[in-house]
């Protein structure tokens, strides 16, 4: 029975619990509800700071939202503008091309038609230029040849036959010989 009473006297895990606790509230109860209200004040202040951190978050991710778009909208419409001249401008280059290519085409249709002319002349000028100097080299010919004859005339009249030279050489022969005797004459 002595061990009943002693586990009797002894107080159950539950009850030291109770005990200690029933001891801090005594020692320390005043200042732990001071620090509890303090938590609480904390707390509440922490939490409306954080809300309006966050209200004043929102407000500005809002607003750069707001700034975003407006420069996404104003950059989607500059480039709409620039794709738009681009376009006009391709198509007034393509105009000026082709009129620059028509202008260029009928240029070279003039060139091509004064060469033709300007060959034609050529063409004409040296037939003719090659008919009189077929003529003049025909007539040249012409004259050459009557002077030739001319002068092949005059050269046979004024050159001594052979039989004549033989009997003239024949005749100094005989004279430087003295064989020769002159007629009287």
């Amino acid at each position: 029975m002595a061990k009943k009473q002693t586990q009797k006297m002894r107080p159950s895990g539950d009850d030291i619990d109770g005990n200690v606790d029933k001891i801090r509230d005594i020692l320390f109860g005043g200042q732990m509800r001071d620090y509890e209200g303090r938590f609480v004040d904390l707390e509440k202040r922490l939490s409306q700071q954080i809300d309006r951190m966050g209200a004043e978050l929102d407000k500005r991710i809002e607003r750069l939202n707001t700034y975003a778009k407006r420069e996404v909208d104003k950059l989607t419409e500059r480039v709409k503008a620039e794709r738009q001249d681009r376009i006009a401008d391709n198509k007034s280059g393509s105009r000026d091309l082709k009129d620059l290519t028509q202008q260029v085409e009928v240029w070279f249709g003039e060139v091509e038609d004064r060469l033709d002319v300007e060959s034609k002349e050529l063409r004409t000028a040296i037939h003719d230029q090659n008919e009189e100097l077929a003529a003049l080299i025909a007539e040249t010919r012409d004259h050459l040849s009557a002077a030739l004859t001319n002068e092949t005339r005059e050269l046979t009249d004024a050159m001594l036959a052979r039989e004549d030279l033989a009997g003239l050489l024949s005749e100094v022969a005989m004279r430087l010989k003295k064989d020769f005797k002159l007629p009287k004459g």
